[in-house]
């Protein structure tokens, strides 16, 4: 699977978290923010980024998003990197392993 083929897939994954508002998305999708829908399937620029090293390594995953208040953001965050994880097994077991996720509540609304 691709990066840009597994994000999307994650974002879809991370806004169904309880507790998750929106992905938040980095200064470029920021300054583009009037022109995007957010209920657009693809995450936002720079909201998760995915990569591998050397293109077979390790997935890396970066999540940054924005919580709704009356959640916890230690639980909030707790599971949505399960939730990442739970798809990356589900996908392919191999994956998961040695997978790096990296999620940041940037937001409460």
């Amino acid at each position: 699977m691709t990066p840009t083929a597994l994000g999307d897939t994650l974002a879809q994954v991370v806004r169904a978290v309880p507790g998750v508002a929106f992905l938040t998305p980095g200064i470029a999708g920021r300054l583009r923010s009037a022109r995007h829908d957010p209920r657009a399937s693809g995450p936002p620029r720079g909201a998760l980024r995915v990569s591998r090293r050397n293109g077979g390594g390790p997935w890396k995953i970066e999540a940054r998003i924005v919580t709704l208040a009356g959640y916890r953001a230690c639980d909030v965050t707790r599971a949505t990197r399960t939730a990442i994880l739970a798809h990356l097994q589900a996908d392919d077991a191999a994956a998961c392993n040695d997978a790096a996720v990296t999620v940041t509540i940037t937001g409460i609304v």
